[in-house]
């Protein structure tokens, strides 16, 4: 599960922006987060968890082009999300 907590991580970070130029990067943030869709489906047994992480990814992906900042807290919740079920 460390690779799903580094990708949404990554997908947070490509929302916020770099550090030098302050700006978001949708296109990278959609990669990624389809990539983390990709594994959760494949490695995750069906259930709660799965799903909660398949929800996260739709509803980043939905709002990533108008309203970056609050894709990037989806990352970040589903990132604390995998974190805890360490």
């Amino acid at each position: 599960m460390d690779v799903l907590g580094q990708l949404f991580e990554a997908g947070a970070r490509a929302l916020d922006g770099d550090a030098g130029t302050a700006e978001s990067r949708p296109d990278t943030a959609r990669q990624i987060l389809t990539s983390a869709r990709t594994v959760a489906t494949n490695k995750l047994p069906e259930g709660e968890f799965r799903d909660r992480l398949l929800h996260g990814c739709e509803r980043a992906l939905a709002t990533l082009d108008d309203d970056a900042p609050v894709a990037a807290e989806h990352c970040r919740a589903m990132a604390r999300e995998v974190a805890s079920r360490r």
